[in-house]
């Protein structure tokens, strides 16, 4: 799967010098946002949430001529709120994310999860992106094949 993301700040600079934000203001705005989202997000068009469950919804949205059906899981400790699609999209999941830029103010990240169809499509036609995914997947291979070992013995044996 391939993972996309964009980040920005929360206040932009227009906006300094104004009362900053906090974590919680902008959770609870996030937390809004997921449940009404029209207000927001402008290709969505309609949203009803189906069912509630412990640790979040279901929700079905109306994105141009097309309903979409999400599993909408907010984790306030991490700040995430994970939009899961289960209907057959190119979309596996969306992410809204808090974060903190270099100088503490809080940015937003929003990322989306190709499936593996939309995702094969791009690295065949771009090949500096299909030799980094070639690079990164050798790397992480290595990477968790060494991790093994060392949770197996409980020690660094290359070292």
């Amino acid at each position: 799967m391939l993972t996309l993301s964009w980040t920005r700040p929360v206040v932009d600079a227009a906006q300094e010098g104004c009362p900053a934000p906090t974590r919680e203001s902008l959770w609870q705005a996030l937390l809004h946002k997921a449940e009404f989202p029209t207000g927001y997000v402008p290709a969505i068009t309609d949203c009803r949430i189906n069912e509630r469950y412990a640790d979040g919804f279901l929700r079905e949205i109306r994105r141009g001529g097309l309903t979409f059906l999400q599993r909408v899981t907010p984790q306030e400790s991490a700040g995430r709120i994970t939009y899961r699609h289960l209907d057959d999209t190119d979309i596996a999941e969306i992410r809204n994310e808090i974060g903190e830029d270099e100088d503490g103010r809080l940015t937003l990240t929003l990322s989306i999860t190709l499936t593996d169809r939309p995702a094969a499509a791009i690295l065949a036609q771009n090949t500096y992106l299909r030799d980094l995914d070639c690079d990164f997947h050798g790397t992480l291979d290595a990477m968790t094949e060494v991790l093994r070992q060392v949770m197996a013995t409980g020690a660094d044996q290359r070292a």
